[in-house]
């Protein structure tokens, strides 16, 4: 037998019950959380394996394709793709989502309009729509919800110890690069800063990988609520705050919106009891040029 598969058996072992679905499956498998597909030369953080059943494993392989191919979107260094793997990813999201550029690529007049806005001038020969901002996709969209769900309940997992349940609520806010461009800071992080909370340094054998994919996690000391931030390299990020107790967030929520009713919806409801779940695009796409 060899390690890989009593590592596997232990951890099954351990916890028995899926994570992902509250615990309402037998865990059959292992799932890494984030994706290894994520990180360059496939060195992932250590310690983000959870048990998972088949379901919940092996039924989100394309959204992980797609944040992979999100979290290289960086057009401020190439240190997105030092393992020189975009390209195969690229054409992997091309088989698996047909027509998914063409649903990414602005108008020649959104193009030159957003250009304006961030100050990017094309370079000599390049059209606006190569210079600048691509739009979000549903596909991409549901990606990162889906994604964020996970990731949310797996590391509320890894510090509590505790299934997050099917009845718990999760709410998403996520943004783009765009943001990093304009204003040197994501805006909603830097409203968040006063939030007490861990910060965990990521490492591999030894690499430190916070560079790639770093997080806050604020709990209360009962584990009931809490608000998880994260960051992708320089290409994206989330704020996903979560509940164990049905209606608590969403009473929050509710009272928001009836506040601010012109305002663009802020979050999406990954999951709750209460309220219908939710895809919310970010009002800002990702800056993708290099």
């Amino acid at each position: 037998m060899g390690a890989a598969t009593k590592h596997k058996q232990a951890l099954l072992k351990t916890n028995p019950n899926c994570i992902f679905c509250g615990g309402a499956a037998l865990a059959t498998t292992v799932e890494h959380c984030p994706p290894r597909a994520l990180f360059q030369n496939r060195q992932w953080p250590e310690g983000f394996e959870f048990a998972a059943c088949h379901g919940c494993n092996g039924g989100t392989s394309n959204e992980d394709l797609l944040l992979s191919m999100l979290a290289r979107m960086n057009p401020f260094d190439d240190s997105s793709d030092s393992d020189g793997k975009t390209e195969g990813i690229v054409r992997r999201v091309v088989k698996q989502f047909p027509g998914i550029f063409s649903r990414m690529e602005l108008s020649a007049a959104e193009a030159r309009r957003n250009n304006r806005k961030l100050g990017i001038t094309p370079t000599p020969g390049q059209l606006h729509q190569e210079a600048g901002v691509v739009r979000v996709p549903p596909e991409m969209t549901n990606a990162v919800c889906t994604f964020s769900s996970k990731l949310a309940k797996a590391v509320y997992f890894l510090h509590s110890q505790r299934i997050f349940p099917v009845e718990g609520c999760l709410l998403l806010h996520w943004f783009t690069n765009v943001h990093l461009y304009e204003k040197g800071h994501y805006p909603m992080l830097k409203q968040m800063e006063h939030f007490d909370g861990l910060v965990p340094d990521l490492v591999r054998t030894g690499r430190h990988l916070n560079d790639q994919f770093s997080y806050k996690l604020t709990m209360d000391r009962t584990h009931e609520v809490f608000a998880l931030q994260t960051v992708f390299g320089k290409a994206f990020g989330t704020v996903v705050f979560g509940s164990r107790e049905p209606g608590k967030l969403e009473a929050t929520f509710a009272e928001l919106k009836r506040k601010f009713p012109n305002k663009p919806e802020p979050f999406s409801v990954l999951q709750s009891s209460v309220l219908p779940v939710t895809r919310t695009t970010p009002e800002t796409a990702p800056y993708t040029a290099a």
